[in-house]
């Protein structure tokens, strides 16, 4: 007789969580496991159907504090956890790591695995760090194994004292899902006509940002450094890719932005966007890996991004791209000069990036990755 198939649920905030990185990891997982998905359906309702091959469990968890209902959701998933009797439980993001690990000991899950994917307190300082840091070392604490998404993350989160040295690591070069390599290059015949539809010259330079528009990105350091050289440079485009999640931006600067810029919404197909193109900037206050940078670089595409943890797995300095220091427009200015100046720059680290991301970050190698590091721990 074959041995009963294990159960595993996995929980996150938001199905933008599920549809920019862990499809690939749940259909793999679904073939040998039973496989549950807790989400709150309700958020980033701009999302597609996931399409997934396993069970959806709607769960009213936000991504921001909310104590009343965070205590309603907390109950709910000790509920569930308890009459479900998972074998393995996996929480991506903050808020989904605290309540999940807390309910998922209560129940007695036995193996409890968090994915750590960028630390909200990583920039912020006084009370909000403590607490922010404190829920993560609770996190990091009731998990009975932990993933960072980088090793700078990883050795951030061993100095900062989050979590022993022992009980975190990395699934080969970082990332969480890698880049479909076959996918995002075959992008690059669409740069005509996406350039045509979009009303981009051809001899322009366009930089692009993808990603949700909230300040933690670095948004206003962006739009700042774009201005300052837009108004004397017109080969200089924006592309600002990405929903509006602190309803603020698009009031707040788009009007105020230079003729030579495009706003989109949330995309399903980022490479469209990415074929029009020229320079990916990405630049976070914190992230736990610069996924949308890979991307970019699977398309030949040089980055400018944040020197901080996560980014700099994803970009090599002078080689693939350039770094700047995080939450300086200045110096983010001068790193988009420097390209906009030299098309031989961005060719060299446009090609060198490729082959970063074609050597160490094929989408197939990283999800197997995952996928044995979890069905391990369930042996």
């Amino acid at each position: 007789m074959s041995e009963p198939r294990k159960k595993i649920c996995m929980l996150v905030a938001t199905p933008l969580t599920i549809h920019f990185f862990l499809k690939p990891h749940l259909m793999a997982l679904s073939k040998n496991h039973d496989v549950t998905l807790m989400v709150n359906l309700k958020s980033d309702s701009y999302v597609l159907p996931l399409g997934l091959p396993i069970d959806i469990i709607d769960i009213g968890i936000s991504r921001k504090m909310a104590p009343i209902s965070d205590l309603i959701c907390l109950v709910k998933l000790f509920f569930l956890f308890r009459k479900a009797k998972y074998d393995l439980l996996i929480t991506v993001v903050p808020k989904a790591g605290l309540l999940g690990m807390l309910a998922g000991v209560v129940a007695r899950i036995p193996q409890r695995l968090h994915i750590f994917q960028g630390e909200v307190w990583a920039h912020l300082d006084g009370f909000s760090r403590k607490f922010f840091k404190t829920c993560d070392w609770i996190t990091a604490t009731l998990a009975t194994d932990v993933l960072a998404v980088s090793q700078s993350e990883k050795q951030f989160l061993i100095r900062q004292g989050v979590i022993l040295p022992d009980k975190i690591s990395v699934i080969g070069k970082g990332s969480i899902g890698g880049v479909d390599i076959e996918r995002f290059s075959n992008g690059l015949s669409l740069r005509k006509k996406v350039r045509s539809d979009l009303k981009i010259p051809e001899d322009a330079v366009a930089l692009i940002f993808l990603g949700r528009l909230v300040r933690d990105k670095g948004i206003y350091q962006l739009v700042t450094a774009f201005k300052n050289i837009a108004k004397f440079d017109r080969r200089l485009w924006l592309l600002l890719i990405g929903p509006d999640e602190e309803l603020e931006f698009d009031n707040l600067c788009l009007g105020n932005l230079a003729v030579q810029s495009v706003r989109a919404p949330f995309t399903a197909n980022p490479e469209v966007y990415l074929a029009a193109s020229d320079i990916l900037v990405l630049p976070s206050f914190r992230e736990g890996f610069g996924v949308v940078i890979i991307e970019a670089a699977a398309m030949g595409l040089p980055s400018i991004g944040s020197n901080i943890y996560g980014i700099s797995d994803a970009i090599i300095d002078q080689e693939t791209g350039l770094l700047f220091e995080c939450g300086s427009s200045a110096q983010l200015q001068y790193c988009i000069q420097s390209l906009l100046d030299s098309k031989n720059l961005r060719a060299r680290m446009g090609a060198a990036a490729y082959r970063n991301a074609k050597e160490n970050f094929k989408s197939n190698e990283v999800v197997a990755g995952y996928v044995s590091h979890i069905s391990n721990l369930l042996k």
